[in-house]
């Protein structure tokens, strides 16, 4: 199923970092090149955005593969878990 916080985070995220890349390129681009060279300046947009891309990436993957914090599935499976330790020790049952 998918989770439509990380759907959001991704679109929200990748707005950010194509509105940075723009900003960036025409804050330092020289005031000769205002309406000249759109293909170097396409790839260097898309080179920031590729490159705050792969950074950003690896948390949603995590977050994606394995569950999150705050998650009914991920805090319930690391409590049950803790609930039930005892009985491997040939402990009382926690649960009882």
């Amino acid at each position: 199923m998918v989770d439509v916080f990380l759907v959001i985070a991704i679109i929200v995220a990748f707005a950010i970092l194509l509105i940075g890349a723009v900003y960036l390129l025409v804050y330092y681009q020289h005031p000769d090149d205002h309406n000249d060279a759109y293909i170097p300046k396409f790839v260097v947009i898309f080179g920031f955005v590729l490159a705050g891309w792969t950074v950003l990436l690896f948390p949603l993957d995590v977050a994606n593969n394995e569950g999150y914090a705050g998650t009914c599935h991920g805090s319930e499976g690391a409590s049950h878990e803790r609930l039930f330790a005892g009985n491997q020790l040939g402990l009382e049952s926690l649960s009882q």
